[in-house]
């Protein structure tokens, strides 16, 4: 996270591809689930739907209050990175 490194344990709960893919994420203060729902449309492109679950303790619960809005674009910025990626494949 942008300068800072941080240690993450993922954990999947669900690899029901090519429809979904699921999985816990969780760091220091921090425990993530993000469910990615991949639905084919009929130009040929692809849908993908993200939900996501965060659950904060100590100092993130504090920062996750206070500013919510970064735990949101943080995942918007990772969600187009991949689009990115995956368009270019």
């Amino acid at each position: 996270m942008g300068k800072r490194e941080i240690e993450m344990t993922e954990t999947i709960e669900q690899r029901a591809l090519p429809d979904l893919f699921s999985g816990v994420y969780e760091a220091n203060g921090v425990w993530n689930l993000v469910e990615n729902h991949f639905e084919d449309l009929p130009n040929g492109g692809t849908k993908w739907r993200i939900d996501t679950e965060f659950r904060c303790a100590g100092f993130m619960r504090i920062m996750a209050f206070v500013i919510p809005g970064v735990f949101r674009k943080q995942t918007a910025k990772y969600m187009d990175l991949f689009k990115k990626f995956a368009e270019k494949s």
